[in-house]
């Protein structure tokens, strides 16, 4: 159960000021490439001023995952013909690994707040649905 601290906390428009521990500021550091670029670009919905352009903002993330996923795919594919791996291997376990990740933090933080059930019907909801789409594109292409 979240307190009220932490909800009035993540309701707060995002802060880029330098953190005070070692261990924040690490990663402050490590996804400033990240942030800076989606900083710069969309509106941060929860400042009041800000409000009525979500559908930029929406709009606008969508464009962002679909420019990171472009680059993931491209590095991925870099990478394997650089050390010698196939496309076939490269698709199948290190990217389909790494698109699991988020399902995996996310039904954690879930399970944390004690909703195992939202946790596991999330992680198998999405690989049904990875796999259902997977193919539907394998036979349509």
């Amino acid at each position: 159960m979240q307190t009220a601290e932490e909800e009035e906390e993540e309701d707060q428009p995002l802060s880029l000021s330098w953190p005070e521990s070692n261990r924040k500021r690490f990663t402050y550091l490590l996804i400033m490439p990240i942030v800076l670029p989606l900083w710069l670009t969309l509106p941060d919905v929860r400042k009041t001023s800000s409000k009525k352009f979500f559908p930029v903002t929406f709009l606008g993330a969508i464009c962002w995952i679909a420019g990171f996923s472009y680059l993931m795919v491209w590095w991925a594919h870099q990478v394997g013909e650089t050390i010698g791996i196939t496309e076939e291997i490269m698709g199948l376990t290190i990217l389909a690994a790494g698109t699991s990740i988020p399902d995996l933090i996310t039904s954690v933080i879930v399970a944390r707040k004690g909703l195992g059930d939202m946790a596991v019907s999330s992680s198998v909801g999405s690989n049904i649905f990875d796999i259902t789409v997977g193919y539907v594109i394998s036979e349509n292409f």
